[in-house]
Formats: C-alpha cells, structure tokens, sequence
C-alpha cells in the first residue's frame, strides 16, 4: 500500500510483461556467439549477428513510433512481442548465418514495436505527477529480468545451443499472452476519436520544448558512456591498466546491474516530487563523478565504488528523462518517444566506436591491443 499508489492497472501489467520478455532476451544472449561458432562463422560474421538486433531498432524506430500514433499502443504492442516471439523460434531452427542474422534483424523490429507501444502507453496512462514513478517499476523490472536471464541462459547452453532460442521465443509469447488478455480493455477505447480530439505532439513540436532536449542529450549521453563505454572499454581499462583477472569484468557489470536496479523506483519517486531537472542533473554528476573515481583512483575498490556510482546515476538519468519525454508527448506522441529511446541506440553505437578509437591513438595503446588480443 502506497507503493503502487497512482500506478495504473496498464503500467502494473507492463511490468510483469517487461520482465518476462527481458528474463527471455538474456537466456538467449550467452548463446549467440557459441551458435555463430557452431555455424562455422568467424567474430566478424558474429559480431554483425549481435549488432543485428541494435540496428534493427534504430532503423525502425520513428517508423515504430508513426505506427504507435495511427494504430494505438495494444496492436503494436503484442503484434511486436509475436513478431519477436516468430524470429527467436526461426532463429533457434537457423540453418546458416546468414538465416539466424535476418532472424535477429526480425527480433529488432518486434523489440523496438513493442517498446515504443509500451513506453508510450506507461507515460500515456499515467498521471505526470507518477510518472517518474511509474518509469522506475517499468525499468526495474525490465533490468531485474536482464541479470537473471544470463544466468539461466548459461545453464542451457550446455544443453543445446539452440534451445534458449526456444525459450526465448517462448517467454515472448508468454509476454504476448499476458498482452492480449490484460490489456484488452485498450481494444475498447476510442483511440480514433482521441486522436482528432487532440493530435499527436510531432517531433518538431517536442524539439522547441528545452525539457525535452535535455531528456534526449542525457538519454544519449547514458547510451553512450553506460551501454556503451561501460561495456566495452571499461573492461579493457580493468585488465590493461588495473592488471585484475578477468573474472572481475563479470563482478563489476553485475555491481553497476544490482545498484541500478535497486536504486530505480526511488529514482522515479525523486523525479516526481523533486523535479525532471534536478535529478537529470544529479544523474548526470553521478556518472561523470564515477568515471573520474575509476580514471582517478586507479584500484579494484575504486573501480567498483565507481561502477556502483554509474548504476545509481543511471537510474536517476532513466526515470527522470522518461518522466520528461511523457510530459512532452502528454499521451500522443509515438515519434517523440521513439526518437528518445533512439538517442540511447545512437549512443550505444558511437560510445564504443568513438572511444575505441580514442584509446588507439593514445601513446599506451599498445597495452589497450594487447588486452584485447
């Protein structure tokens, strides 16, 4: 009582929804690199397989979002959850690499489908002043799917690289169930006369509102130095310059997962009764303040603490540009929340590339290559 207050019946289902699909995505992600092995494929070929799923998403998202506007959120919602469902069970029947990269490209499309629909319709159904809230119970359960997914993935991929394929496809279908039956009542409302009653806020709208930039700058200033940096750099800096073992690279992602994770319905309390930009804000300092602890302090403890410091300023950046961009979008603008998450994808593409890079050209590059290799 009090926990869920002001939290609609929709977000709650979005919710266990967002946690089936997410405990299904990480079964599946330990075994998508022993599969393209299995295949016959080298890492280039495996690393298109991954990227696959990512670029799929960023090519369909203002499509996504157009879609979101002229269909409602429920249609593309399950139709996307399905279409996610059909491409992990095609993929798990994959003959060649070249059958399982179009089949994660279709996982794409349905994931970006599906999240579009259900942010929206989280911020749609949702009043502003729970919002932040609202954004924090959504991401939770999204991220504490993604740190037990892996686990039970790794236990089945011993058994049969293809079944957590299987199982993926499964817990999206499940996920689409859970759609279609408790959220059908959104089949009923008269999304049409909504719509001309008060048109969706286009993109050139949300971009003259400075709220909403500054929820598109910290969303991909997270995918960038968070989904991104945090990933694959950081690891070469703890091996490389820290000289830890390698098991350390496992133990601080999962520090930065679990202070995250913990940290987001709080979050999403602060963003509503403190503000979208004092906690963006806030958020911000957090994650540059942890990448100056790492760089600063240079030892296994500060590389944790920082690790840590980057998880809880995430979770306040996430919920607190969520909350922005549905006040923005105020219940009917799918391209304004596609185009946000899409900043997270840009980021999640250019951080890793842009730093790479960087690091090569350093005068210690030498150690970075040879940490690598």
């Amino acid at each position: 009582t009090g926990w869920l207050d002001g939290i609609s019946i929709e977000v709650r289902c979005l919710c266990v929804i967002s946690f089936i699909s997410a405990v299904g995505f990480g079964i599946q992600s330990p075994a998508i690199p022993v599969f393209g092995q299995m295949l016959g494929v080298g890492s280039t070929m495996v690393g298109m397989i991954i990227a696959a799923f990512p670029l799929a998403r960023l090519l369909m998202a203002w499509p996504g979002g157009a879609l979101v506007n002229r269909c409602g959120e429920y249609w593309l919602l399950c139709g996307g959850l399905l279409l996610m469902a059909l491409g992990s069970i095609a993929a798990g029947l994959a003959n060649s690499a070249e059958e399982l990269l179009i089949y994660r490209g279709l996982c794409g499309v349905g994931s970006i489908l599906y999240s579009v629909s259900a942010m929206s319709l989280m911020l749609r159904t949702t009043a502003s002043s729970h919002r932040g809230r609202a954004a924090g119970l959504f991401m939770g359960a999204y991220y504490i799917g993604t740190v037990t997914g892996p686990a039970i993935g790794s236990l089945f991929v011993d058994m049969s690289v293809r079944l957590p394929f299987f199982l993926y496809g499964a817990g999206t279908a499940a996920a689409a169930l859970v759609a279609l039956i408790l959220l059908r009542h959104l089949r009923r409302q008269q999304i049409e006369k909504d719509a001309v009653r008060k048109p969706a806020v286009s993109i050139g709208q949300a971009l003259h509102m400075p709220l909403y930039r500054s929820a598109l700058a910290s969303n991909f200033a997270i995918g960038f130095a968070v989904y991104g940096v945090r990933v694959s750099v950081l690891p070469l800096f703890l091996l490389t310059v820290l000289q830890q073992p390698a098991k350390w690279i496992g133990i601080g992602l999962t520090v930065g997962a679990l202070a995250q994770t913990l940290m987001l319905p709080k979050a999403g309390k602060f963003a509503d009764s403190w503000g979208r930009k004092p906690c963006l804000m806030l958020g911000i300092a957090l994650v540059l303040g942890s990448f100056l602890a790492i760089q600063g302090g240079q030892s296994l403890d500060t590389y944790l603490i920082g690790l840590a410091l980057m998880g809880i300023g995430t979770a306040f950046c996430t919920t607190a540009s969520a909350a922005a961009a549905g006040d923005t979008a105020d219940g009917r603008g799918g391209t304004v929340i596609s185009t946000y998450q899409m900043a997270a994808d840009l980021g999640m593409v250019v951080g890793p590339v842009l730093i790479g890079l960087i690091a090569e050209r350093r005068p210690d590059a030498h150690l970075l290559e040879t940490g690598n290799s």
